[in-house]
């Protein structure tokens, strides 16, 4: 009994190690820790005392194998897209399709954006008669532009479009509004082609956002390898002493 009551408080000592230096961290990091401090601990256990945690509210679930020390889940702002699904969602009801916005993003930027950039994300079939509908409607419409072409023409202006192909086994989309596992990604990705932000900054905003509020991490994780994407560095310095996460 004393044995196990032992072991118990050294998991409970790593576990707080890990909460003084992320917001997030994963069951394998956990396993790592108590294989690097010599705690041994059988796997239904360890399993049985995250299990406790959770439930008692000292560590909270952010997808499958990570947790988190943010209590409330991630608050997204939907209303900057929110017209422009409708303009869509009434011309094409039955189609399939993702939308977000840098402004969604505005709060985490250290510099406020004056203009921004709603992208879309659609079947390829589709691209060029949704263009035409926002076109009609005033928009300034990017179709799925090259690297040429956004170096020679693209420009960041008021009600920017760019429409893009969806990409396969993406986090799933609710009401057409792309989550913010999809957004950061994304976020990452489209800021290195439309040069919307220097690139250390827009990591910034990214550490900024996954601080703000508990995301599903291993939705965000898949979806990073999905876009071939290294966030590693990005993930290590979301750390509880960037802006003070809520434990």
């Amino acid at each position: 009994m004393k044995k196990n009551i032992t072991k118990k408080r050294q998991f409970s000592e790593i576990i707080e190690k890990l909460k003084q230096q992320k917001t997030y961290f994963s069951y394998e990091e956990i396993k790592d820790l108590i294989k690097k401090e010599k705690i041994n601990i059988t796997p239904s256990s360890l399993k049985s005392y995250v299990h406790e945690l959770t439930k008692s509210g000292e560590i909270f679930d952010a997808g499958k194998g990570w947790y988190s020390t943010i209590k409330e889940p991630f608050k997204l702002n939907t209303r900057p897209v929110k017209s422009i699904i409708k303009k869509i969602n009434r011309e094409f009801p039955l189609l399939d399709f993702s939308c977000w916005s840098t402004e969604q993003l505005n709060f985490f930027t250290h510099h406020l954006m004056a203009k921004f950039i709603t992208f879309i994300y659609a079947d390829s079939d589709y691209i060029n008669t949704v263009a035409n509908v926002l076109e009609d409607n005033g928009y300034n419409v990017y179709r799925n532009p090259t690297k040429d072409e956004i170096l020679k023409f693209f420009k960041i202006t008021d009600k920017t479009v760019i429409l893009m192909p969806s990409i396969t086994k993406q986090p799933q989309t609710h009401d057409k509004l792309a989550p913010i596992e999809k957004i950061l990604i994304d976020f990452l990705m489209e800021n290195r082609n439309f040069n919307i932000m220097d690139e250390q900054e827009a990591e910034n905003v990214v550490i900024n956002a996954l601080n703000s509020g508990r995301i599903n991490m291993a939705s965000l994780i898949s979806y990073t390898n999905r876009r071939k994407f290294n966030t590693s560095k990005i993930i290590n310095q979301v750390q509880l002493d960037d802006i003070g996460g809520d434990s």
